[in-house]
């Protein structure tokens, strides 16, 4: 999600859809969030995005809307189950080639899908996602038991959403892959107002009582590393920042998969201060 911290540029796509919105004197919501959220209503196959399929299921929100999303069971025994959501711009096809990474370790993993994206009906909004999000971790109660371990797991937006979604619901751990801070913050003095969707993470990281793990690149152009760190400084819950020297802003899911899987098994054991047990060749964290 390309954005800039305060004071700072913002990235063309936020400049070009805040001068509409300044333009439009504060305008139509929908116009402006078509903009946020870049929304591809394209039914996909998820065929061409997974080497191994994973089984379709649908979800039916609490405003009732019907939702297919993909899941890998794990092993019966394991209580894990890993929820991916992701960011803008994309869609569950995408989401499933990122998650297909967690799978192998025992884990169940869910591919998350939201209203208004790959085909799902519906139009996407700040209250609507946060919806489609609460749905899929109720279903992965359904589907693994209700003592599951649900850990959310974002990739930018989809970070966002997976914040706001453990801001209300009880999880067993989040983890945010290049996550920004607050999306008003980002906009020129005096436009912030005119958004419909706020997006304040610096508020949900407050409310969330389960450990949180952040990961960022230092040469991520669209979330810079003053967000990263005002995220980090806003969270309330046992955190560490793990800072990738020069990756940027999409995860390289071959590297960081296995990073992923061991904060899971990490924050499920309480054991988040010694994680992770070696890191790549000049990353560094910070533990809070």
């Amino acid at each position: 999600m390309t954005m800039g911290h305060r004071g700072r540029d913002v990235g063309p796509w936020m400049t070009a859809m805040l001068a509409a919105a300044a333009m439009m004197l504060g305008g139509c919501a929908s116009t402006v969030r078509e903009q946020i959220y870049k929304a591809d209503d394209t039914r996909i196959d998820i065929a061409q995005w997974v080497k191994a399929l994973p089984r379709a299921i649908p979800v039916r929100t609490e405003d009732g809307v019907a939702l297919t999303g993909y899941y890998w069971p794990g092993d019966p025994a394991d209580r894990d189950v890993l929820l991916f959501f992701h960011g803008r711009g994309s869609h569950q096809g995408v989401a499933a080639r990122y998650a297909e990474h967690l799978t192998g370790q025992g884990d169940h993993v869910i591919v998350v899908s939201y209203r208004g994206f790959g085909g799902n009906p519906g139009s996407p909004t700040q209250a609507g996602l946060m919806a489609d999000g609460r749905a899929y971790v109720a279903l992965a109660r359904q589907l693994v038991g209700p003592d599951a371990h649900v850990f959310l797991v974002g990739h930018s937006l989809g970070g966002a959403v997976a914040l706001h979604v453990a801001a209300t619901v009880t999880v067993s751990g989040v983890v945010t892959l290049s996550t920004f801070d607050k999306l008003t913050e980002s906009a020129p003095a005096g436009v912030g107002a005119l958004l419909p969707d706020k997006w304040n993470n610096l508020d949900a990281a407050t409310k969330i009582a389960a450990p949180l793990v952040m990961m960022h690149g230092t040469a991520d152009d669209r979330v810079d590393m003053g967000q990263a760190a005002a995220l980090f400084a806003a969270a309330r819950s046992p955190t560490d920042w793990l800072i990738a020297p020069g990756a940027g802003h999409n995860p390289d899911m071959i590297r960081i998969a296995p990073l992923v899987s061991e904060a899971v098994e990490a924050m499920d054991s309480g054991a988040l201060a010694r994680y992770p047990v070696a890191l790549p060749a000049g990353w560094e964290v910070r533990r809070k």
